[in-house]
């Protein structure tokens, strides 16, 4: 185990997060936020000192609605700051994904909290977006409006 991944999963443990070491270099946890619960993958590739955060969400998007997903996620990623929603068009898959560049002794828990906290924070706001497609047949239109317009009173 190199150094990337032991402090990753040391971070993990100080954050109380249920853990599963499943390689030499991914860690298996979950998530559950405000609209949902899904698996987590952190990847750590200590040759070239990355340290990736995937949410994955377990929804199958039906290929009837792969337009409208492609979309929403597309709007979606426009505006993010850090990450980016991924999909995979093989298995109709929705992730998430963080990621840095950092050499052990530099990648410290304020980094890791951030990268981490970032990534399931935003998969739980967009959550509601990505289900009333699939569930209701929302356009993808009315579903990033659903998610990035205020709420009356917000303003």
């Amino acid at each position: 185990m190199g150094p990337l991944l032991e402090k990753a999963m040391a971070y993990f443990q100080i954050d109380d997060w249920d853990i599963h070491p499943i390689s030499d270099t991914v860690i298996q946890t979950a998530f559950k936020g405000d609209n949902g619960e899904w698996d987590c993958l952190a990847v750590v590739l200590e040759e070239s000192e990355h340290f990736l955060f995937y949410s994955i969400l377990g929804t199958h998007v039906p290929e009837s609605m792969w337009s409208q997903m492609g979309l929403f996620l597309h709007r979606a990623n426009h505006g993010l700051n850090i990450g980016n929603f991924e999909f995979d068009l093989l298995q109709g898959e929705i992730r998430f994904k963080t990621s840095v560049q950092s050499k052990s002794d530099l990648f410290t828990r304020d980094l890791f909290q951030s990268l981490v906290h970032h990534n399931v924070l935003v998969v739980d706001e967009y959550l509601p977006g990505i289900e009333s497609i699939i569930n209701e047949g929302m356009s993808a239109e009315a579903a990033i409006m659903m998610i990035e317009s205020p709420a009356v009173g917000d303003a």
